[in-house]
């Protein structure tokens, strides 16, 4: 039996502009995975995430077109339930801060092995990220509402941003807290803090 055998159902999407490393990767985690994607920038992997929806995200930082940092706030914006790992060649502070500020779940400094993949996707897998994570469900617009009405923001400015009528954003709050299954605005703020939203 596959000592692997957990990650048989799992699809990974590596994003890595280094053909050779790009490679090296697919090498590894190809005989594991169900599905192995990869792309050869930011914005080819931002274009595949999209279409396949994968567990797992292995992101390079630096490249060309979109940076591994430009594509991650991109998948953010639609996705909170991918498993990502940055894979940088550099660890300076600045870089580590802007990683955690999107949720990233793990940060390997080059050159690493494949047991460093597995250690940190072993660490990640474990957690429950699907009942937590429920303003998935919110389409974009819906989440972009919910957060000005968790900042305080009243519906007649929320309204004005967005160039539609304040009932609109009062039909946008029903749905949301229907979808939320929450029932007030102090609601929404208490999950939007939660869940590190705000």
């Amino acid at each position: 039996m596959n000592t692997y055998d957990k990650y048989k159902d799992l699809t990974i999407l590596i994003v890595e502009d280094n053909k050779d490393t790009r490679d090296t990767l697919i090498s590894m985690v190809e005989l594991d995975f169900k599905y192995v994607y990869a792309a050869k920038d930011g914005c080819e992997g931002l274009e595949m995430f999209h279409q396949h929806k994968p567990d797992i995200l292995l992101i390079d930082i630096q490249m060309p077109c979109m940076n591994g940092m430009e594509m991650l706030a991109e998948v953010r914006k639609s996705s909170d339930t991918a498993v990502s790992i940055f894979l940088s060649a550099y660890s300076d502070v600045d870089t580590l801060l802007k990683a955690i500020d999107l949720k990233i779940d793990a940060y390997i400094i080059k050159p690493f092995s494949y047991q460093d993949i597995l250690q940190k996707l072993d660490e990640n897998l474990s957690k429950d990220r699907t009942d937590t994570k429920v303003h998935t469900k919110l389409s974009k617009r819906e989440f972009e509402v919910f957060i000005d009405i968790s900042k305080g923001i009243k519906p007649v400015d929320i309204a004005l941003k967005y160039e539609v009528k304040a009932k609109t954003i009062g039909t946008y709050r029903k749905r949301i807290l229907e979808k939320l299954n929450l029932h007030s605005n102090a609601d929404l703020v208490r999950y939007a803090i939660k869940q590190n939203l705000l």
